[in-house]
């Protein structure tokens, strides 16, 4: 029954690719007018997908628009793993795929591992392992993205795109609240003075790590944008090919609690690359050492003195957004992607960004640039996330008090063990913990899965339940009793 239950509600309750919107028969009094200018800050994922979806509306509408897209070269290239619902997205509202040669691995099966063992899930949808941004040689899906986004569209609208990369935003200013933004870029003119743009809109989209540019604070002063509260997150690439063995192969892995404080992620890239990710705290380099020589891990990989290991010899800091920001559009200019904190928290950044992209462009060009025209048609849609959210929120923080419980990871691991034993594809806790490496299944349905699987266990094995609870020690001549 377990099992069944579980692929019924993969099968019918998993996120769809949403579908374009449809034109409105008579365009809002405010919609993006023939020949708007459009300064898009950022060139990442959110800011390519916008810059495709407002260039491929405006070609449908047969409005000419100049679309300005400002971008710096920071490092963003460790990170990468599209689920299946970002990948149809990105077919079915952009049109574009992910180039083979992009592909590092096909990611077919989660590892859980906590302080009591592991238990291995297999993914119910295979998810696509890929760097960010292009660096060492191999191309990045985000700058795969960028040099795609006038791919397919005609003349004048595939001349429409100017790509200043890269430059950054040194301020942002707009003299008149109704008028045009005035852009300043670290980029110079012929006779040496900055570069400056003008905008009827404005696209903030330039994540978290522009949070401390004097840019962004003038623009938080000038339209009352509040940033979305954060988590602290750490990334790294860590080079395994000195490991005494490898079995990691196409599996991902969530390492639970195992370094405290945080859950720590192994993402496969090819044959001797592994992302190493963390949420709840930055990781150091001596964590790398602790968490690679935990028995759980060396199950998978053994592999020696790991903190001397990553590709650019560093730990990176990040953020991770956990709840919405305050009044992230207006007259004349929206945030999107990260800063703008709507999407599954704690998940999938890039269904994120495609959703956000298409909702943001559909509003301007078929409704309007106007706060009113935002609110309904990029806000409203947007604010579904919100429930779900408060539920993945409260779930990261039960088990991160759990964490400290010895008896929960032993009984959890039970739980599961038992579920591989009974099915290969397990049960309830297997779709709890395959839903939240793969993001099919809301946060809602995550919770009763657990509580669902759990309980049973516990009904069904109470003499399990109460060995978790009890912790054993070694007795004389080394024979394990209860406590």
């Amino acid at each position: 029954m377990g099992t069944r239950l579980v692929r019924y509600l993969e099968t019918n309750f998993s996120p769809r690719p949403p579908r374009a919107g449809v034109p409105p028969a008579r365009r809002g009094s405010t919609a993006l007018p023939d020949g708007a200018r459009v300064v898009v800050v950022g060139g990442g994922i959110a800011g390519s997908a916008f810059c495709r979806q407002l260039l491929t509306l405006s070609q449908e509408q047969g409005r000419r628009v100049t679309l300005y897209l400002v971008n710096s070269t920071n490092c963003n290239y460790c990170g990468g793993l599209v689920t299946g619902v970002a990948r149809e997205t990105l077919a079915g509202l952009y049109g574009l795929d992910i180039p083979a040669d992009l592909i590092l691995r096909q990611v077919k099966s989660c590892v859980y591992l906590n302080a009591a063992g592991g238990v291995e899930v297999a993914l119910h949808t295979p998810m696509t392992a890929i760097l960010r941004t292009s660096r060492f040689g191999i191309p990045g899906f985000d700058d795969a993205i960028k040099e795609r986004i006038t791919a397919g569209l005609r003349p004048p609208w595939s001349e429409s795109l100017v790509d200043l990369e890269p430059t950054i935003v040194t301020s942002v200013a707009r003299p008149d609240p109704r008028g045009p933004w005035l852009v300043t870029l670290s980029r110079k003119a012929p006779d040496g003075s900055p570069v400056r743009l003008e905008a009827d809109v404005l696209v903030m989209a330039a994540g978290f790590k522009s949070l401390r540019r004097p840019m962004l604070q003038e623009f938080q002063e000038l339209t009352g944008f509040r940033p979305p509260p954060v988590m602290p997150a750490s990334v790294t690439e860590i080079d395994t090919g000195k490991a005494r063995y490898n079995e990691i192969g196409n599996r991902m892995f969530i390492a639970d609690g195992i370094i405290p404080g945080c859950i720590v992620a192994f993402i496969p890239k090819g044959e001797r690359w592994v992302t190493v990710t963390s949420l709840g705290r930055r990781l150091e380099k001596s964590d790398l050492d602790a968490i690679f020589a935990h028995p759980s891990v060396k199950r998978y990989i053994d592999l020696p003195d790991a903190s001397q290991t990553p590709r650019c010899h560093t730990v990176c800091g990040a953020n991770v957004f956990t709840g919405p920001s305050a009044r992230f559009y207006g007259d004349g200019w929206l945030v999107l992607g990260d800063l703008a904190g709507y999407g599954r928290v704690l998940k999938d950044g890039y269904y994120a960004a495609f959703l956000q992209g298409r909702l943001a462009a559909e509003a301007l060009v078929y409704h309007g640039t106007g706060r009113a025209s935002l609110a309904r048609h990029y806000h409203r849609p947007l604010r579904r996330f919100l429930l779900d959210n408060r539920v993945g929120m409260a779930l990261y923080r039960a088990n991160r008090w759990l964490e400290n419980k010895s008896w929960f990871g032993r009984f959890l691991i039970s739980a599961a063990g038992e579920e591989s034993r009974r099915n290969p594809y397990g049960g309830p806790v297997h779709g709890a913990i395959r839903a939240l490496a793969s993001g099919e299944l809301n946060y809602r349905l995550i919770l009763a899965l657990f509580v669902h699987g759990l309980l049973g266990h516990a009904l069904r094995h109470p003499g399990r339940a109460l060995a978790a609870w009890f912790p054993r020690r070694k007795g004389a001549g080394g024979r394990t009793e209860p406590m």
